[in-house]
């Protein structure tokens, strides 16, 4: 398969892993990440778009970034998703389902694009657990004119939760597993439970308190604490064991092991797959967004 960028924005940093899908994962030749000009995006919407172009411009052409296809990974507050059964139908009914869906107390949409990524199947009953997702038709448009002026040619645009889900399929030591993903992006924190193995719920918020600091690790201690009461509210019979973090420093892991820990929750740095080739030096946890957004859904 032809050879993609794939690259993850997030407030104040770019993340780029250049690869491409394999039958069971990913191999991936190169990963660079880079700081972008404050203030260029927030939340995932572009605020100025001139210096990001013009940062991304320079991030292609120092880590001589292949541009001529390029795999987006977005998020943030533009980006609606839901988690749907659905029974077995027509792809033609099924995305007439997930409009309807979509549209039943969610944010109102003008123009709306609607896609879904299968979670797992039910082969006795038929039914479907998918993951489904909305955006407005402005803001793929707005990430369009993006890579027009940034200079490169963009093929796909995927949700962001897709990464991570993908990334824990191709490890098998997780698939039994009932755990929560922290990852860190700049201010900002994605939490992801997975029980035995399959996407349950996220969340995403900014942190009040600097990444690193004593302050920020009781912070995440408190919405972790939110995550396990969650978990208990839904009587699940799977307790939550572990925590991994992902895109953090030695300073997070240490700042956040003590509140983690007192949770009576296992504290670790998320696993490598297998399944994903990463160039030497590199660990799936530094570039987890990136990378999982490569390996086919």
């Amino acid at each position: 398969m032809a050879t993609l960028t794939s690259l993850y924005l997030c407030s104040r940093t770019v993340y780029a892993a250049v690869g491409s899908p394999t039958a069971g994962g990913a191999r991936i030749t190169a990963a660079a990440q880079m700081q972008l000009p404050e203030g260029c995006l927030i939340n995932g919407v572009i605020t100025n778009e001139a210096d990001l172009a013009d940062a991304l411009k320079a991030f292609f052409a120092q880590n001589k970034l292949p541009a001529s296809r390029v795999a987006l990974i977005a998020g943030g507050s533009q980006f609606m998703h839901r988690i749907l059964s659905l029974p077995a139908m027509s792809e033609k009914k099924r995305m007439a389902v997930l409009s309807h869906e979509l549209s039943t107390g969610g944010a109102e949409t003008k123009a709306p694009l609607d896609d879904y990524m299968l979670l797992s199947r039910d082969a006795k009953t038929r039914t479907d657990i998918v993951l489904a997702a909305r955006v407005e038709q402005s803001v793929i448009a707005g990430y369009d004119a993006l890579a027009k002026a940034a200079g490169f040619k963009l093929t796909c645009i995927d949700l962001g939760l897709a990464a991570p889900i993908k990334a824990v399929r191709t490890i098998p030591d997780l698939q039994q597993k009932t755990f929560v993903l922290l990852q860190f992006d700049d201010d900002t924190i994605s939490a992801t439970l997975f029980v035995r193995g399959q996407y349950s719920y996220s969340t995403r918020s900014r942190l009040f308190n600097p990444c690193g600091s004593a302050e920020s690790g009781t912070e995440i201690a408190q919405k972790l604490s939110g995550i396990l009461q969650f978990h208990i509210a839904n009587k699940s019979e799977h307790q939550i064991g572990t925590v991994y973090f992902a895109g953090s420093t030695a300073e997070d892991f240490a700042v956040c092991r003590p509140g983690c820990e007192a949770l009576g929750l296992a504290v670790e740095i998320f696993p490598d797959s297998p399944a994903v080739k990463l160039p030497s030096g590199t660990h799936l946890a530094d570039v987890l967004y990136a990378a999982g957004n490569l390996i086919a859904r």
